[in-house]
């Protein structure tokens, strides 16, 4: 059972550097307009690339366990702006179901 946590964990860091990498380069645009919901898409891109980097090292497991829920909230918030807003936002939503899985397997 270990080894299959090992390789979840190493798989959703993976995702959470590309999901990073990439929403920082979208977010970007509106973060320079200001806009609520493109501030709290870059952090959130910054927080998922670093804990997805902390993810490969094994001394760094409480980290990521409190990044992983941060995570799983401001995607949760970021999911519950675009419901109020009229739009069902299914990023937010699978980032913040992989912060609970990366929560839960660490």
């Amino acid at each position: 059972m270990a080894g299959k946590k090992n390789v979840t964990k190493i798989l959703v860091s993976i995702i959470f550097i590309a999901y990073g990498i990439s929403s920082v380069f979208d977010a970007f645009a509106a973060l320079l307009e200001l806009d609520l919901g493109g501030v709290l898409g870059c952090a959130l891109g910054l927080l998922m690339f670093v804990t997805g980097i902390f993810g490969f090292f094994k001394n760094q497991i409480t980290v990521c366990r409190v990044l992983g829920v941060i995570i799983c909230l401001l995607s949760a918030l970021s999911f519950a702006l675009s419901l109020a807003g009229g739009a069902f936002a299914v990023q937010a939503l699978v980032q913040a179901l992989l912060a609970w899985i990366y929560f839960d397997c660490t």
